[in-house]
């Protein structure tokens, strides 16, 4: 039996080892060798994305159950359902990013879904109070456009309407934001993102069922940007997608109150030379 290799890519954000280390997996299973793909442990998909914009214009603290991945700024040790941590890990800052994910593990099942209701509800709602009772009074929230069954019908329902676990979890969680500011004197936005992707990723993503309608992650972070930054008063939602043409996904809030469009554009593809 050949032994096992474990193969890492290194480089800066954006230079493109994702897009490489996808390549080498399929390259080595087109030749009937076994692959699986990993990513270092650590901070939420999204998180990674918007981590780097977000502290070029502000002070950031993470506070997460281990660093996120490449985070070399101030870190503290947080758990979604330990409120003494999340006190401990809100004191003294201005607003909350609140970017905590469930698992993927085991997608579709028991375990899965349960951890999808205990991290997007019951997480979040402990994450806002404990954040409101050391005098955080904004908030920036990761929703998705997974709330509705439909995210691309021309007319969505005023709630999600979605009866999976992942967008039942994210509808109660938009839910719990409204109640919150109200509750606690808040205010708040809520991020519908739309297939968030780094932009390596982005700009090879070809599905063409989506492909139109996916987010570049530079835009993600502008927009996490922009939603801390935005003068608005109690909760708001809007969409967050990289249709730029507006054929798809109706993004009039996101320009309304965020003053945000998405910017990415992929590169045109460049012609076969002839044979």
């Amino acid at each position: 039996m050949i032994p096992g290799r474990f193969v890492t890519f290194e480089g800066g954000e954006g230079v493109g080892k994702s897009t490489q280390a996808r390549m080498l997996a399929a390259a080595l299973e087109a030749r009937g060798i076994e692959a699986v793909l990993t990513r270092e442990p650590g901070g939420t998909d999204v998180g990674t994305l918007v981590l780097p914009l977000l502290a070029r214009h502000h002070t950031v603290r993470v506070a997460d159950l281990r660093p996120a991945n490449g985070w070399r700024g101030d870190y503290v040790y947080a758990d979604v359902a330990d409120p003494a941590s999340l006190r401990a890990a809100c004191e003294g800052s201005d607003a909350l990013v609140f970017l905590a994910m469930g698992t993927k593990r085991d997608w579709g099942g028991a375990e899965w879904a349960r951890n999808q209701f205990a991290v997007n509800v019951e997480g979040l709602y402990s994450t806002l109070r404990a954040a409101a009772e050391v005098g955080v009074r904004r908030f920036v929230h990761a929703s998705t456009a997974s709330i509705f069954a439909d995210y691309r019908a021309p007319l969505l329902p005023a709630t999600g309407d979605a009866v999976d676990a992942y967008g039942l979890s994210k509808t109660a969680a938009e839910l719990v934001c409204a109640a919150a500011t109200r509750e606690h004197d808040l205010s708040g936005i809520s991020l519908r993102l739309v297939g968030p992707l780094a932009d390596d990723a982005w700009q090879d993503y070809d599905d063409p069922h989506s492909r139109e309608v996916m987010t570049a992650g530079t835009d993600v972070a502008r927009a996490f940007l922009a939603a801390l930054d935005a003068p608005t008063a109690g909760y708001r939602t809007c969409m967050i997608s990289g249709d730029h043409t507006g054929d798809h996904i109706d993004l009039t809030e996101a320009a309304e109150l965020l003053d945000w469009r998405p910017l990415a554009r992929r590169a045109a593809a460049t012609p076969r030379e002839n044979a």
